[in-house]
């Protein structure tokens, strides 16, 4: 570490000191943004909820536009309101080993979190916080939700050496170490890079994790009014739908075309907005490694910047979605522990509690895993099978009551359409039952334990045996004559259920899991 480093580390940590006051101290008057803008995005992820509500009220709306800018008006004088509230009675305060903040207007809340329970220090610069080189610091524990905890305004310099600090004390790390840790601030040969994602690699990503359907399929009670306006708007610029689209005018093959560009144009804007999505998620990508951590850069509006310790990995997932498959693309994710999380089903999604690398190639995703936990062996194993009696399982008690079900409601009407309906959708549904049967594979050695699961696309999961927290055998009444069980396997990132596998089989992955546990002694934490 040159002079200049470790000049700059020194006033860094007198900054830090000069916080360890014993006072409650304010944030600065720019964070008023971040609660106005935190307002209107907790408002959006609302507007879901009032879209059907919006839809039947829709064309009332329209014809009184005024009403609209008032009321957004209204809306934004509000949040603004709410943002230097947030900001007035916003307080924090950092001691030797914990910080405590108090915050809220209406429901008051007064968080004290130790630094040794903190299991991350996350740094994030929106947009607007560049201008004054301003910061976000969210800590993330392993415990309740409750105990999580955000300084929505600290200078960036500040934020990373305060960030070093909590490291220091929370991983009783060297004070190189910490150094070497701290996200932004670390010379560059403290760190190895391990990986790099290109702006194809982002493209291909938006390609193949489309997720905009979700978004299409929440404006649907709005298709009307969509096409009552694009019908309006051709018309203005003389263009005729119904013709274009109509069989009376044209033949066959040109309708055809007609409507395949169509929607193959819908499917390009689609795209267009799926890669637009990665790229702004994703933006100048790196993984590095120190010693201890793993610490990924990311973001074109604003900037993430995340390390994760090597010892807190509990599991290693290679997400394939179908086009990944054929494309031989990985998105692979370092999950660690989510228990006590809210909303924990979101933060997959918000990558909140997992390090993901997006679409890596197969042998760059097995030689980070290699990385990370060098004695496994993921790309060496042969899965074994579940037994068939899972498809059956299926076909009694799903496929055929919901084939029975479709023959009896359409039988009054036409018989040879109900059977026709009736088994086809048995038919349908035992494919799907087949696939699925086929993806499910799992294999263990003496110090990991390997599965496979999927339908199109297929995941493939690792971890550690010593990780386990716990191991069930679970055994109904109806695979009992047969010998068959499922194993639950519970991690503190989740629990994963392997179904219709060998008694004996289940019996001896979880001897040879508590025979693990015995062995080693390392923490799971």
């Amino acid at each position: 570490m040159d002079n200049n480093d470790f000049s700059q580390r020194s006033e860094g940590m007198q900054q830090v000191a000069e916080l360890q006051n014993g006072e409650w101290n304010k944030l600065s008057p720019i964070s008023i943004i971040y609660f106005t803008v935190r307002s209107i995005v907790d408002l959006a992820n609302t507007f879901f909820y009032l879209i059907p509500v919006l839809a039947l009220n829709f064309n009332k709306i329209k014809e009184q536009p005024l009403i609209i800018v008032v009321v957004a008006s209204c809306i934004l004088a509000l949040f603004i309101i709410m943002g230097v509230l947030n900001y007035w009675f916003y307080r924090f305060r950092v001691g030797s080993d914990r910080i405590e903040i108090k915050q809220g207007v209406f429901k008051k809340s007064h968080i004290d979190l130790p630094f040794e329970r903190i299991q991350n220090v996350k740094l994030s610069q929106p947009l607007y916080y560049r201008i004054n080189d301003y910061s976000c610091i969210e800590l993330d524990t392993a415990g309740s939700a409750k105990q999580e905890a955000k300084i929505v305004a600290l200078k960036t310099d500040l934020a990373k050496q305060f960030r070093i600090k909590i490291l220091e004390t929370a991983t009783e790390e060297t004070s190189d170490d910490a150094l070497a840790s701290s996200v932004g601030s670390s010379n560059a040969s403290n760190e190895i890079m391990l990986n790099r994602r290109s702006m194809r690699d982002l493209v291909i990503h938006g390609l193949t994790n489309n997720r905009i359907w979700i978004f299409l399929g929440a404006l649907a009670p709005f298709y009307n009014a969509i096409s009552d306006f694009l019908s309006q708007f051709f018309e203005s610029i003389g263009f005729d739908a119904e013709v274009y689209f109509s069989l009376e005018t044209q033949a066959w093959w040109e309708f055809g075309l007609h409507v395949l560009s169509v929607a193959m144009l819908i499917m390009l804007v689609i795209v267009s907005l799926s890669v637009v999505g990665a790229i702004l998620m994703f933006y100048k990508y790196t993984l590095s490694k120190t010693q201890n951590r793993y610490i990924r850069r990311s973001g074109l509006l604003t900037k993430h910047e995340v390390s994760m310790k090597l010892s807190r990995i509990q599991i290693m997932v290679q997400a394939q979605d179908w086009l990944d498959v054929l494309l031989g693309r990985v998105n692979l994710s370092f999950e660690q522990n989510t228990s006590g999380v809210a909303n924990a089903s979101k933060a997959g999604e918000q990558m909140s509690n997992k390090l993901l690398v997006p679409s890596v190639t197969i042998e760059e995703s097995l030689a980070l895993m290699k990385d990370a936990m060098p004695s496994q062996t993921m790309g060496e194993q042969l899965f074994k099978p579940i037994s068939k009696r899972y498809i059956l399982r299926g076909l009694l008690f799903f496929a055929v009551p919901v084939g029975i079900f479709l023959f009896v409601a359409i039988f009054r009407d036409d018989l040879v359409v109900a059977t026709t309906v009736s088994f086809s959708t048995v038919v349908l549904i035992g494919v799907i039952l087949v696939i699925r049967w086929k993806r499910w594979g799992y294999s263990y050695d003496q110090e990991y334990f390997y599965l496979r699961k999927g339908f199109l696309g297929v995941n493939y999961y690792c971890f550690p045996l010593y990780k386990v927290q716990q191991a069930q055998f679970k055994q109904s009444i109806f695979i009992r004559p047969y010998q068959l069980a499922s194993l639950k396997i519970v991690l503190a990132s989740g629990a994963k259920l392997i179904p219709y596998m060998p008694a004996n089989e289940v019996r001896n992955i979880i001897n040879s899991i508590l025979d693990q546990l015995v062995i080693d002694k390392r923490s799971w934490m």
